[in-house]
This record gives C-alpha cells, structure tokens and sequence, in this order.
C-alpha cells in the first residue's frame, strides 16, 4: 500500500478529530432522538405508532444513497462533502421545526437522513485516509464515541426540552447546533494535496462492479446487513416492549437511553482501546456472537432487572463490535476503501430498513419475546457465517 509523502499530511491531529467528533455527535443526536419519542411525535401530530415509525424507516432509508456521498467525496473533496452536507442537515431541522403537520416533518427528516448519507463516507474516509491500518481501530474508535455520547449526552435533555417546551424547540436547537459544526469542518485543513487518484475514496461503477466479483468483501458487506437487521428489530421494539410491560413513561425512557450511553461508550472505548491488540476480526466476531446470546436470553426475561441488565449486555457488545467493524472493512482494499465504506454504509441502512418495517410488525403480531428469539438468531447466523467467509485485509 502507498502512503502520502508525510506523516503531517496523512496524520490527523486530535484537535481536528474532536472536530470531526463534534460533527458525528450532532448527527448521531438527530438519528437517535426519534426512538425514545415515537410516541411522543405520534400523540403530537395525531397519528398511530406505526405511522410514526415511518420517521425511522425514511431516515435510514437515506443512508441508501451514501454511494453517492462517496462518488460527491470523489470529486469535490471529504471536507467539502462534510460541509455541503452540514448545509443540508441545518435545511431539514429547519423544516422539522416549523412543521405543523406530519408530513411536512417526515420530509423534513428525511432532508436530515440524506444530509447524514452524503457526510458519513465523506468523515470516515477523511479519517480513514489519514490514519494507519496498525492504528485505524483507535482514530476511529474515538470517532464513533460521539455515537454512545448522544445518547448519554444528548437525549435525555433532547427528551426534556420536547415535554417542556415541544418538538419544535428541539429541532431548533440542531439546526443552531447544525451551524457550528459547519463552521468547524471550515476550520478543518483542506484537501489541498488529495492522495493519488487510485487511493481516492471514490466509487465509479468499474469499481463496484469490482467489488461484486470479490466474494470476500461480499460477504463482509452482507453480514454488516444482517447484523443491522437483527438489532434494529429490538431498537424500534424496546421502547414499546419497556412501556408495555413495565409502564415506562417517557422521561423513564430517556433514563434508559443514558443508560444505554454509558454501556455504549464503554463499548466504543473497549474498541477504541483493545480492537487493534486483539485482532479487528476477532473483535467483530466474538461480538456478534455475544450480540446473539444476549438477544436469546433476553426473550425469556420476566423482570424488569433482568430485562434491563440484557439489555445493557446486548448493547455493550453491539457497540464495540460494530466500532470495530469500520477498520476491519475499511483494511480490505486500499484502492477501493471509499467504494467499500460508502456501501457498508448503504448496507447498514437497508438492514436497519428491514428492521424498522419488520419490528413494530412482528412485536404487534407474534410479541415482544419472539421478535427478540428471531433477532438473536440472525444476529448469530450472521456470526457463523462471517467465520465462514470474512477474512481480515491490512489496507
């Protein structure tokens, strides 16, 4: 693999990380907040829960079009990418703010999902670019710190402010929010010296069609799908499953999304920490199949500790191996990084599609307790086979 002709170029320095982390925070907040306050949007705009779901499935159905980010990426820049989808992201939680009707707010959602799917590839090939494979697991593991730090940062006041003062005070505080991490991406140095063409992050159809005829990192694409499959049914499902079994209110679900944080940030730390020691495949691996363990056991929890301490263990494990899936793709192929995390990044919206649309389904049909046992089984079929099939690169 060629390298940049210095370090200073390709080395990012922690200030600019922390900028980088601000961003991810911010957009991390915006796709998290709807969970917690389904039912609450669905009381405010008068509609039933699975209408309201909808905000989820458009948002992350967005993340379809991350190709596209990587082939904008390509071609005018990671930084501009990054702040031309600041611009977007800031347009949408305006129109989320001002909406009066559903609708309105679902398009306006559905600006900030594609404000999210043109900026991701654009931060993590930034990042990816500038930091060696030895060390990639660490530069990203921080990273996506800021995604634990939303929750336990973010929603529980995200979920106050929406009961005191209501949903438009909250979008108006991420479109003003939106504002400042555009003007910290400016700050960031600019791609005056791009690596040579064949490292860019780009994504022509040569090179996706290159990557259908690589049975490696098609499997690795599609155990990221399934993986995003099987948690997301619990995602959109746990929030109904804790008021329906143990009437949480939604203040007390804003509690456990902190919760959630905290076991989330030990995750990312874990991989930020320990993923590059222990080898990125076996970290993506091992924690998936813990993943599906704890989603077995889950289904059989009765009370709420119980339920509770699940939760939290299927969480943990979740975070530090999806944290540690990003460098391990990212090492498959230096000449198609871009290309290969553009599409992790599709595939990771089109299992959380199928997800989102079966969860509220299957939990209303066949229950809570099931949609967990079909969750866990997925989420360890996937594991068996990604023994089977994925192997780990050094790009």
């Amino acid at each position: 693999m060629a390298f940049l002709a210095t370090d200073q170029i390709r080395e990012l320095t922690w200030s600019h990380l922390l900028m980088l982390v601000c961003g991810r925070w911010l957009v991390s907040l915006a796709f998290r907040i709807v969970y917690p306050l389904l039912a609450f949007l669905a009381a405010g705009f008068a509609v039933d829960l699975s209408t309201a779901s909808l905000l989820i499935t458009v948002q992350v159905g967005a993340s379809l079009l991350s190709p596209f980010g990587g082939v904008l990426s390509d071609n005018i820049g990671d930084r501009a990418t990054m702040i031309w989808s600041g611009i977007t992201f800031v347009l949408g939680a305006a129109i989320c703010a001002l909406s009066r009707t559903f609708y309105l707010f679902l398009g306006g959602y559905a600006v900030i999902g594609l404000a999210i799917a043109l900026g991701m590839p654009a931060l993590q090939s930034y990042v990816s670019a500038r930091s060696r494979y030895e060390r990639r697991a660490r530069m990203l593991g921080v990273l996506e710190l800021s995604w634990a730090l939303s929750a336990l940062l973010g929603v529980p006041l995200m979920t106050w402010v929406a009961e005191q003062f209501g949903i438009a005070a909250v979008f108006t505080g991420l479109a003003s929010a939106g504002v400042v991490v555009i003007l910290l991406y400016i700050m960031l140095p600019n791609d005056a010296q791009p690596p040579p063409r064949s490292l860019r992050q780009s994504l022509p159809a040569g090179n996706v069609l290159r990557i259908w005829q690589q049975p490696g990192i098609l499997a690795a694409l599609g155990f990221v799908f399934a993986q995003l499959a099987a948690v997301e049914l619990i995602f959109v499902s746990y929030a109904g499953w804790l008021s329906s079994a143990f009437g949480a209110t939604t203040t007390e679900l804003g509690l456990v999304f902190a919760l959630l944080g905290i076991v989330e940030l030990a995750g990312s730390l874990g991989a930020t920490l320990f993923t590059d020691r222990i080898g990125k495949r076996r970290a993506v691996l091992g924690g998936f199949l813990l993943v599906g363990i704890w989603l077995l056991l889950l289904a059989q929890s009765s009370s709420w500790p119980i339920f509770l301490t699940l939760l939290l263990a299927f969480d943990l494990c979740f975070e530090f191996a999806i944290v540690s899936t990003f460098p391990l793709i990212s090492g498959l192929s230096a000449q198609q990084r871009g290309a290969i995390l553009a599409l992790m990044n599709a595939c990771i919206g089109g299992g959380r599609i199928v997800g989102s649309l079966a969860g509220p389904w299957l939990s209303a049909t066949a229950g809570y307790p099931l949609t967990s046992t079909l969750a866990g089984a997925l989420a360890l079929i996937g594991a068996g086979l990604g023994i089977l099939f994925i192997r780990e690169g050094n790009a």
